[in-house]
């Protein structure tokens, strides 16, 4: 069966976070935490409802934490996407061609999978929000996707230093409209409540 263009545009959704293209054979899977069961079975419910052809849930070790994981059988078109996303071996996602594929669902499932509220204390009190996306890029590579949130949705991030790589960040008032954006999808997983859940 073709894939359609929304079928194969919601895989690339989930790869910019945490699902992997294996090898050039082209199978796609995904993992979460015994936490966020109910947020994988969203994922592979999405799947199934494109007739994705999917394995079962199945449980993993995952070193020892436990955790929940699915794969597709090998499609055509993720065999392009590994050479798109994985030019040299590791995954590369500030590609602006790409990034315009997102739409609200594709955000929705980045910020769950790398993203989440930091809180901002002044004397020991919480006064509001920071949002983080978990990019841990380079400089370059993130102000890709920085123009890109700007550009088109009208939000600004800037980035800051994490270990040796870089990630976005942006403060309230900005997180206000990226919450607006991802809400009708993060709402529906109950295990995600909290990366939505900003302080006014």
């Amino acid at each position: 069966m073709k894939r359609t263009k929304q079928s194969r545009e919601t895989l690339l959704y989930m790869l910019l976070g945490d699902g992997t293209i294996h090898n050039k054979n082209g199978y796609f899977s995904t993992r979460h935490s015994i936490k966020q069961k109910d947020y994988i079975e969203w994922k592979y419910n999405l799947l199934k409802l494109m007739n994705f052809n999917l394995s079962e849930l199945y449980f993993v070790s995952n070193n020892s934490y436990g955790a929940y994981e699915f794969r597709t059988k090998t499609y055509k078109f993720l065999k392009l996407y590994r050479k798109v996303l994985y030019p040299n071996g590791k995954k590369i996602i500030s590609n602006r061609k790409l990034l315009n594929k997102l739409n609200p669902l594709g955000i929705a499932i980045w910020y769950m999978d790398d993203g989440g509220l930091a809180q901002c204390k002044k004397n020991g009190r919480i006064i509001g929000n920071q949002l983080i996306l978990n990019t841990h890029l380079s400089k370059i590579e993130n102000q890709i996707i920085i123009d890109y949130f700007k550009e088109v949705w009208n939000i600004n991030f800037t980035q800051v230093k994490n270990k040796n790589q870089y990630r976005l960040r942006c403060g309230l008032k900005e997180a206000r409209k990226f919450v607006d954006i991802v809400k009708p999808y993060v709402t529906q997983i109950p295990s995600m409540a909290h990366k939505i859940a900003l302080k006014s």
